[in-house]
C-alpha cells in the first residue's frame, strides 16, 4: 500500500514554492517562508512530519512559536472581505517580512516581543530605509499581532507607536484642466485617450489598462470597471477583480465620451479585446504607460512632478470641488470606505478662501 502523503506543495505566481499541511488542530499550517524548488518544499514537509511524530512541533499559534512561524500561517490564512489576498498585496507583505521584519524579529518568540523591542526595531528600520517602507512594515507587524491577540496567543499588541502605521505624506499639488489636456497631447497618439479617460473616469492605472471594448457604452455614456491588471514581479500582468468595492459603473462626461468615440472609430475591436494597446497592437503594460508619461510630463510646464495616478487624484478633487457629496465621490472612485473620499472633500474645502474672495468682488445688491 502506498504511503499516505503528508501535506502538499504548490507553486506561487512568483515561481517559488509553498508548503502546507493540516495540523493536529485541524487547521492548515504553512512553512514560515517559501522555497526556491519543489524539492526544498518537500524536504521541509518531511522534517515537519518528523517533528509532529516525535512531539517536537510547535503550533505557530502559541506564544512559544516564533514570529516567523506565526507570520507564515497568518499570511496563508489572511483574507480581505472574505477574499484571499490579491497577488500584489501578498507580494508586498512578503517583501516587508523578508526585507525588514524577519531578519530582526523573525526568530523571537511572540510572547518575548515587547513594546520596547518594537520601538528599537522601528528605529533601526527607519534608519535603514525610507519612511514609506517603514510605515508599511510596521502596519503589517501590527496587523499580525492584532490577529495573535484575537487568537489568545498574546494578551496585548506590542505595536504601540502612535501614528507609525499611518500615511503622513504632504498633500500633492493638483493638475489643472489645461495641464491634463497638454499631457494628453504630449503622449503618443495611441495613449492620448488613455490619459483623458483616466482623468475623467477617475481610474487607477491598473483599471485603465484592463479595460475591454465591451466595457464601453458610448450611447449611454457609461464605463464599466470590472477588472484590473496587477504587475507581479517575475510573472508580469495578472488580471484580477478590482479592489474591494471598486467594481463599478461610471457615468462619463462629454470630454471622455468624445475622446473614446474618436479612439474607437480609428481603432475598432471585439468586445473581449483590450481597449488600449501598444503602438504595434500588443497588450499594453503599466510600464508602457509610465515610460511614455515620463517623457510627456517634461514637455508640460509645471507638470514635471506629476505621476500617472495624479490624473485620478485631480479628477476626483475636481468632482468634489463641483459639489459632489462624500458618498458620490466614493461611488465614482470605487472606494471601500468614506475615509479616502474625504481626502478629496478636504482638498475642495481648501478652496473656500478663494471662493470667499471671489464673492467679495461682487457688487453689493441693494435691498
Amino acid at each position: 500500500m502506498p504511503r499516505r502523503q503528508f501535506g502538499n506543495v504548490r507553486q506561487l505566481p512568483s515561481g517559488r514554492w509553498q508548503a502546507r499541511f493540516t495540523g493536529p488542530d485541524g487547521r492548515l499550517h504553512g512553512a514560515p517562508n517559501t522555497f526556491r524548488t519543489k524539492a526544498d518544499a518537500n524536504r521541509w514537509l518531511a522534517k515537519t512530519e518528523t517533528e509532529l511524530s516525535s512531539g517536537q512541533w510547535i503550533d505557530p499559534r502559541t506564544s512559544a512559536a516564533s514570529l516567523g512561524a506565526y507570520a507564515a500561517a497568518w499570511l496563508d490564512e489572511r483574507t480581505v472581505k472574505g477574499r484571499p489576498l490579491a497577488p500584489r498585496t501578498r507580494q508586498t507583505y512578503e517583501h516587508s517580512l523578508t526585507a525588514w521584519i524577519l531578519p530582526t524579529l523573525g526568530k523571537e518568540r511572540l510572547s518575548a516581543i515587547t513594546p520596547a523591542r518594537v520601538r528599537a526595531w522601528h528605529s533601526k528600520t527607519l534608519k535603514a530605509t525610507g519612511p514609506t517602507a517603514t510605515r508599511q512594515a510596521y502596519a503589517l507587524l501590527r496587523a499580525i499581532f492584532n490577529t495573535a491577540v484575537a487568537d489568545d496567543v498574546i494578551a496585548r499588541n506590542p505595536c504601540r507607536i502612535t501614528g507609525a502605521g499611518q500615511p503622513n505624506s504632504p498633500e500633492r499639488p493638483l493638475l489643472d484642466l489645461e495641464q491634463v489636456n497638454a499631457l494628453a497631447a504630449a503622449m503618443p497618439e495611441h495613449l492620448r485617450a488613455f490619459v483623458l479617460v483616466a482623468f475623467w473616469a477617475h481610474l487607477r492605472i491598473g483599471e485603465a489598462v484592463a479595460l475591454q471594448y465591451g466595457d464601453v457604452n458610448l450611447d449611454a455614456g457609461l464605463l464599466h470597471v470590472k477588472r484590473q491588471h496587477v504587475e507581479i514581479k517575475g510573472t508580469g500582468p495578472v488580471e484580477t477583480p478590482p479592489k474591494a468595492a471598486s467594481m463599478r459603473v461610471v457615468n462619463l462626461p462629454t470630454q471622455a465620451i468624445d475622446a473614446l468615440r474618436t479612439y474607437i472609430a480609428e481603432r475598432p475591436g471585439k468586445p473581449t479585446e483590450y481597449l488600449f494597446k501598444r503602438r504595434g497592437g500588443g497588450q499594453l503594460r503599466q510600464s508602457d504607460v509610465q515610460s511614455s508619461w515620463q517623457i510627456a510630463r517634461k514637455k508640460v510646464p509645471g507638470a514635471e512632478w506629476a505621476h500617472v495616478h495624479d490624473l485620478r487624484h485631480a479628477g476626483l478633487t475636481l468632482t468634489a470641488q463641483l459639489g459632489a457629496t462624500v458618498a458620490e465621490v466614493q461611488r465614482r472612485a470605487g472606494h471601500a470606505s468614506t475615509r479616502a473620499a474625504l481626502i478629496y472633500q478636504h482638498a475642495a474645502a481648501s478652496r473656500d478662501r478663494e471662493i470667499a474672495e471671489m464673492l467679495s468682488k461682487l457688487s453689493n445688491i441693494d435691498d
